[in-house]
């Protein structure tokens, strides 16, 4: 990702691992042509729905911990690096913000008299931005942007709805107040106080444009407007205790060449995009932790172990067991996307930058929550297969034996719910097997690895495999079926 001046690499030393290939593992020499193994299937899950992994929230160094295991795993396969600069990491930026207490406003007046305002009760914080001491310029819809002068200036929009504040700021060539130094607007409705600090919003992918520091914006409630306009006042005084970081976060991508006959003949340049997301949710807060039923600290941990460590673990066997096989007439790319959780950030981070051409990606093949057996898709060792009705795989998975049945739920639109969604709305076929039987332990601190049936996803990477080997040796060509296709999104 390119980023402006000011947020170079050089100002993020810490980020330099990703650039560079990551060191070999200290690991025995795996045998050639392995099956497919529980034993090393429950060791990567037990790995990454550890409570040392902290629930892999998407910018977390946990997080970061596991795309280096991942990418170590993939280059002991013998598989080529497909990320940044001949790494196997895909690196890409997220802005995570921080409350460390709650915002505090004081307003002096001009005989120095300080009233501090309550926050909750007499105001609000619409944008975080830098802290300081301001003067007040109080102008109207009707004013033009006055010429402001001074080391710090509260430009106060009287009169004006946020909605009317965002269209005239737009109007006069500073959207959200870029450049000024504090906002302030005022809102119709009493507030009441509160002690709890305000929401810091998810992680977001930092754009190109990113403001490090943008102009704080804080809505003032009716009780203190008379006060702020009376003319008394001669500053704000304003402190945030508010922290904003650009942190990495890395996709995780391997390549299995195309076998290669003859120059431009066979399938070797048509890619299929093998995928699962590694990251989770994190940690609950303190507050919303129940006591545990032995009195014990209670479990704050959101391990992911089915969602969707299991799906990372069928990936790493099959990228194994592929390594072994050697090349298939089509290119195989092991995806392991970051942010999925997030609104499958890093699978659409992948399109945009893709390591294989997207004209030349036929298929990609999703793997998520495949851990637990469903009695719906014929118990151990069965998957199903979303948005069955969609395309052409389904008939031949069936034609060929294998253990892939019928999404049973379509209700629940699990074909859009998973990162298969973005490929197919750039037109590439997308599906996602999984065996997820709706079970109570989604997005709960209960999805834990002993909750999971190792001998069921054995099967089930087995019959994932040859999901992706029928597809990958030029058996099936993935077609759309007539209305099968969605519309595309605009990006």
């Amino acid at each position: 990702m390119n980023l402006p001046a000011h947020l170079s690499l050089s100002v993020l030393p810490s980020l330099s691992f990703a650039l560079v290939a990551p060191p070999p593992p200290q690991e025995p020499a795996r045998e050639q042509n392995p099956e497919i193994s529980a034993v090393e299937l429950e060791s990567h899950v037990r790995f990454l729905a550890s409570d040392e992994l902290r629930g892999r929230r998407t910018g977390s160094e946990e997080l970061n911990r596991a795309a280096r295991y991942l990418a170590r795993e993939f280059e002991s396969y013998g598989l080529e690096p497909a990320g940044d600069e001949g790494s196997y990491l895909q690196e890409m930026f997220f802005v995570v913000e921080t409350w460390e207490a709650l915002p505090e406003v004081d307003l002096v007046s001009g005989d120095g008299e300080i009233r501090s305002a309550v926050y909750g009760q007499d105001f609000r914080v619409r944008q975080p931005g830098g802290d300081g001491s301001f003067e007040l310029i109080v102008v109207t819809e009707d004013d033009a942007l006055p010429e402001l002068q001074g080391d710090s200036i509260a430009l106060c929009l009287d009169g004006m709805s946020t909605s009317k504040a965002r269209r005239w700021l737009e109007a006069q060539g500073v959207p959200l107040g870029i450049g000024l130094d504090l906002l302030v607007t005022f809102t119709r409705k009493p507030g009441k106080s509160t002690t709890k600090l305000p929401r810091a919003g998810r992680p977001r992918l930092a754009q190109e444009d990113f403001d490090p520091s943008p102009t704080p914006w804080i809505e003032v409630s009716p009780a203190l407007r008379d006060f702020l306009l009376g003319g008394e006042l001669k500053r704000i005084d304003l402190r945030l205790h508010h922290s904003r970081e650009l942190l990495p976060t890395y996709n995780v991508i391997a390549r299995l060449p195309g076998r290669v006959a003859e120059p431009g003949k066979g399938l070797a340049d048509e890619a299929i995009v093998v995928s699962a997301h590694y990251d989770h949710i994190g940690v609950m807060a303190a507050e919303r932790g129940e006591p545990a039923a032995d009195g014990g600290e209670p479990d704050l941990i959101y391990n992911g172990a089915d969602d969707d460590a299991s799906g990372v673990a069928c990936v790493l066997e099959i990228a194994q067991k592929f390594a072994s096989l050697g090349p298939q007439e089509r290119e195989l790319l092991f995806l392991l996307a970051t942010a999925e959780e997030l609104g499958i950030i890093g699978t659409s981070f992948y399109l945009d930058h893709p390591s294989t051409p997207l004209e030349n990606t036929v298929a990609n093949l999703n793997f998520e929550m495949v851990g637990r057996p469903d009695e719906k898709a014929g118990g151990v060792g069965k998957l199903w297969l979303s948005g069955h009705e969609r395309t052409s795989l389904m008939k031949t998975y069936q034609a060929n034996g294998l253990d892939i049945v019928a999404d049973p739920y379509p209700e629940q639109n699990f074909f859009s719910r998973s990162d298969n969604i973005v490929f197919c709305r750039r037109g590439i076929v997308g599906q996602t097997f999984s065996s997820y039987n709706l079970h109570q332990d989604y997005h709960r601190v209960s999805d834990e690895v002993e909750t999971l049936d190792f001998e069921h996803l054995q099967g089930a990477t087995a019959a994932g495999l040859e999901a992706v080997r029928l597809v990958a040796d030029g058996t099936i060509t993935p077609e759309w079926l007539e209305g099968g296709q969605p519309a595309a999104r605009g990006r």
